[in-house]
C-alpha cells in the first residue's frame, strides 16, 4: 500500500515498521518484559492504527526471534539471554567471514570504488537512518559478490534478525560501522582475503557484544 503526498497518510509498510519499532522499544525499556503477552489492541490504540500492521509487525519480530507466537494464545516477548545473542552473532560472523573472503578476489575495481563511495557518504551522513541505509548497501555489495547457493541459503536463514535488531539502537553503532568499513576496505584494496575475513568476523562479534552491553545497561535482564 502506498501513500499519496496529498493525503499525508502513512503507508501500510511504514505503519508496520512503526509498530515494530514501538514494540522493540517497549521490550528494551522493560515495559514488555520477557514472557509477557503483547496485546495487539493496546499497541494499535497507542499508535492510532488498525490491528493489521501490528499483526504484520509481530510476524516479522517472530521471524527475527524477538517474539514467540503461541497458537491460540497470542504473541509473547521472547526470553533472550546474553548467550543467545552472542551465539547468533558468532554464527553470522562465521558465515559472513567466509563470504567476505570469497568476495575479495571477485570484487572489480568498480565494486571497490562503490564501496569506498558508500563508506565516504556514510561517514558524512548526519541522519542515522541515512547512515544505516548506506551501511546496509556496503554490507550487501560484499555479500552479493561473495555469494554462493549454499551461503545464500545460510545468510537468508540467519541474516534476517540483523536488520532491525537491537544493535542499531546501541549508542556506538555508527562509529563501529565506520571503523569496520575502513578496516575491511583496507584489506580488500590490498587483496588480503584472510584479513578481510577476520575483520568481518571481528565486526559481527563486536555487534553482538555491543548489543548485550546495551540491553544490560537498559535493564533488559534483571540484576542478579
Amino acid at each position: 500500500m502506498t501513500t499519496s503526498a496529498a493525503t499525508g497518510r502513512r503507508s501500510y509498510g511504514n505503519l508496520k515498521d512503526e509498530a515494530a519499532s514501538y514494540i522493540r522499544a517497549a521490550i528494551i525499556s522493560g515495559e514488555l518484559p520477557a514472557r509477557s503477552r503483547i496485546d495487539q489492541d493496546v499497541v494499535a490504540q497507542a499508535l492510532g492504527i488498525s490491528r493489521a500492521p501490528v499483526r504484520e509487525a509481530l510476524i516479522e519480530l517472530t521471524q527475527k526471534g524477538f517474539v514467540d507466537a503461541i497458537p491460540r494464545r497470542g504473541a509473547f516477548v521472547a526470553e533472550l539471554t546474553p548467550a543467545d545473542i552472542e551465539d547468533y552473532y558468532e554464527v553470522v560472523a562465521s558465515v559472513f567471514g567466509l563470504t567476505t573472503r570469497r568476495a575479495v578476489s571477485r570484487l572489480s575495481a568498480a565494486d571497490v570504488a562503490q564501496l569506498r563511495k558508500l563508506h565516504d557518504e556514510a561517514a558524512a551522513a548526519t541522519e542515522p537512518g541515512r547512515r544505516g541505509e548506506l551501511g546496509r548497501r556496503f554490507f550487501n555489495v560484499i555479500a552479493a559478490t561473495g555469494r554462493s547457493p549454499r551461503l545464500d541459503s545460510l545468510l537468508q536463514l540467519i541474516g534476517g534478525m540483523f536488520q532491525g535488531s537491537f544493535y542499531f539502537e546501541t549508542p556506538g553503532w555508527a562509529a563501529h560501522e565506520a571503523q569496520y568499513q575502513e578496516r575491511v576496505l583496507g584489506a580488500i584494496e590490498s587483496g588480503d582475503d584472510r584479513l578481510a575475513s577476520r575483520v568481518s568476523e571481528d565486526y559481527l562479534v563486536g555487534c553482538g557484544r555491543m548489543t548485550v552491553d546495551h540491553l544490560r545497561s537498559r535493564g533488559y535482564w534483571p540484576a542478579t
